[in-house]
């Protein structure tokens, strides 16, 4: 029998706890421990109501992923939030064998998914902190990882570069198996920019942005995750052996491999290796290069040479997001809306006569609130703030393409079908003009 661990009373804290228990079984100094508790005390308030899940309503089932010290599970929780009945969620926790640094990334990442609520940034429901070791309730991701979807997505057609040929019937009964296009590529990058901008602006750094640590959800939508259990599950070839762990060279900025300095510019750095990763379908960063040799290549100017397929504009934002200096490379800001203009130009954001059914109506649950809601043509009079160009509308239409709050209205159903007024499907001053007492009225004036 192993001789029962030993215990110190600390205020606040709970001796009978297994968590508290975790903590004293750690392989660290007295110091390091108390710190550890403190931090536990900070981050998961006994009976919080608000954060606090019942473990007994919590059901386990398959392992999601996993590394040396962490691992992801797919559970069902009952009555979540208050919901009736069963959710399916992914749960976060660490393995036996973790340290009590492990320990300190996921109650840092505890910490930081309270703080945040973006629908490009995955969404924590809870935890379970009494009577167990920690566990971090978040939204499950139907499609994993992008890294993974994205490599499993050149299975499905010969190129992802051709048009959506395949818009029909099984498209419209699933649009999430259609082969992917560079308009979706470009969408799915845009969604990332527009999660890491938000970010950005709560002065928050994730350090680790890349495709393994992005999530893609019902619908494609992407999900930025992995605030700091992740990089405990990584390929081995990412990384290089420290003293305080490995790390994912081939994603870090310069100033972070020589300087330890981790910025919201350094998340900029990362973005473009995520880009590269996103234009090659999953590739692996710098191929054939060792992780070790990256120090003095880096150092001498050497970045890495355009994929194939990949255009000279999106090109170009990679490069930028690569230069040397962290106050050259452009903001989240700044690439959310390059990644608009390339979105705009990509004929498949375009082209309204090849536009599904969902493409007609704009999701106010997809937006961030700072963005302007828009409604179908047929529902005026409109709200009363709108964007000023149908572009916006297309926008947001095609990067949300089956929104499951909301019902399609078929194309055939809108006045804008007609030949005429098929590139102003989604103009506001046309659809005031379709309210009119008689459609008449608008071609009149339109044409005026």
């Amino acid at each position: 029998m192993e001789p029962e661990p030993e215990r110190r009373n600390v205020k606040g804290t709970d001796p009978t706890s297994r968590l508290y228990s975790y903590i004293l079984q750690q392989d660290a100094t007295v110091l390091e421990k108390c710190v550890l508790m403190s931090e536990m005390l900070c981050c998961v308030k006994q009976e919080d109501p608000k954060w606090e899940f019942p473990r007994k309503n919590l059901v386990l089932g398959k392992t999601l992923g996993e590394g040396e010290f962490g691992k992801v599970v797919k559970a069902t929780a009952f009555r979540l939030k208050g919901k009736a009945g069963y959710t399916t969620v992914a749960v976060k926790m660490l393995k036996e064998n973790a340290s009590h640094s492990e320990l300190r990334d996921l109650l840092s990442e505890f910490t930081l998914l309270k703080q945040v609520n973006h629908p490009h940034v995955i969404k924590m429901y809870g935890a379970c902190s009494q009577d167990g070791p920690l566990y971090l309730i978040v939204e499950y991701a139907k499609f994993g990882s992008l890294r993974n979807f994205l490599r499993e997505s050149r299975k499905v057609g010969p190129s992802y570069m051709g048009r959506d040929a395949n818009r029909n019937s099984s498209y419209l009964e699933n649009p999430d198996d259609r082969a992917l296009t560079m308009g979706d590529l470009i969408s799915f990058a845009w969604q990332i920019s527009r999660g890491m901008q938000y970010l950005a602006e709560m002065k928050l750094v994730h350090r680790d942005l890349a495709a393994r640590n992005v999530l893609v959800a019902e619908g494609r939508k992407m999900k930025i995750s992995d605030f700091g259990l992740s990089r405990d599950v990584y390929e081995e070839d990412s990384y290089v052996k420290r003293s305080k762990g490995r790390i994912p060279v081939k994603w870090m900025a310069i100033e972070s491999l020589f300087d330890h300095i981790y910025t919201t510019q350094s998340d900029v750095w990362s973005f473009g290796v995520l880009l590269w990763e996103i234009v090659t379908l999953g590739g692996n960063p710098y191929p054939g290069i060792a992780p070790e040799r990256l120090f003095n290549l880096l150092k001498t100017g050497y970045r890495m040479e355009r994929p194939e397929n990949c255009s000279e504009e999106m090109y170009n934002l990679m490069l930028r997001c690569w230069k040397q200096e962290p106050d050259k490379r452009p903001t989240f800001s700044d690439i959310s809306k390059e990644l608009e203009k390339m979105m705009v130009k990509s004929r498949d954001y375009l082209d309204l006569a090849a536009s599904t059914p969902a493409d007609a109506l704009l999701y106010d649950d997809a937006l961030s609130e700072e963005d302007t809601p828009l409604v179908d043509c047929n529902n005026a009079p409109l709200p009363r703030t709108l964007p000023s160009t149908w572009i916006e509308n297309k926008l947001y239409g095609m990067s949300y393409p089956n929104w499951p709050e909301t019902s399609p209205v078929p194309l055939n159903r809108h006045d804008a079908t007609n030949p005429v007024f098929t590139r102003y499907a989604n103009d506001s001053v046309y659809a005031n003009w379709m309210a009119l007492p008689s459609p008449a009225k608008a071609v009149d004036k339109l044409d005026s």
